[in-house]
């Protein structure tokens, strides 16, 4: 069973993510490695602060091993703001980083806005698991208990990964668009769950 986290629980789950983020193609095509690990811990905990408020932050146990953000897509509209992005992540990041981060992000989004889902369609925003605690469930347990629960809701998400697109497939989720962002070799899948009948 799932744990619902508050914002006082986040430094556990914001640590999770980023480590599992790490080597995911999405920031280590934004953000050098040196700085990574400290850039990604402020984005997931602002993302997390802004979304916990609009969805759920959820971990498989106290100690945070595995962590999934939920919102709507409604109400996670493009995330964080941008000021409170740049003003944490000034001096921790280069300024081509930044811009770099924002345009990829912005390609992400515009693939999530051409498939024109309804408002309160669930989006799986974040998942991730330590490194050394994949390959135990941990990922399909915290997805398969929120699917469960919202049979009867569309279920959204994207991956920037073709492995983890299998890895949901199985889960019921079906491929809806594929988009390949040239300039920065970013490609993303996007894949929604369907209410079940």
């Amino acid at each position: 069973m799932t744990i619902t986290l508050n914002l006082h629980d986040l430094e556990k789950a914001q640590k999770t993510l980023a480590c599992a983020f790490f080597n995911y193609p999405f920031p280590s095509l934004s953000i050098a490695e040196p700085r990574r690990m400290r850039c990604l811990e402020i984005l997931f905990r602002l993302e997390m602060e802004y979304l916990i408020k609009r969805g759920t932050v959820e971990a498989d146990s106290a100690e945070c091993a595995g962590v999934v953000v939920w919102s709507t897509i409604g109400a996670a509209g493009s995330g964080a703001p941008a000021v409170s992005l740049i003003r944490r992540l000034f001096g921790k990041m280069k300024i081509s980083e930044m811009i770099n981060l924002a345009k990829n992000s912005s390609a992400v989004e515009k693939g999530r806005k051409s498939l024109n889902l309804p408002d309160d369609t669930l989006y799986l925003y974040a998942i991730g698991v330590l490194p050394e605690m994949q390959g135990r469930g941990i990922a399909s347990k915290l997805i398969q208990e929120k699917l469960s629960e919202c049979a009867k809701q569309t279920v959204y998400l994207e991956t920037n990964t073709e492995h983890n697109c299998r890895f949901y497939q199985k889960l019921g989720f079906e491929l809806i668009l594929k988009t390949y962002y040239q300039k920065n070799d970013l490609t993303t899948w996007y894949l929604v769950k369907y209410p079940e009948l």
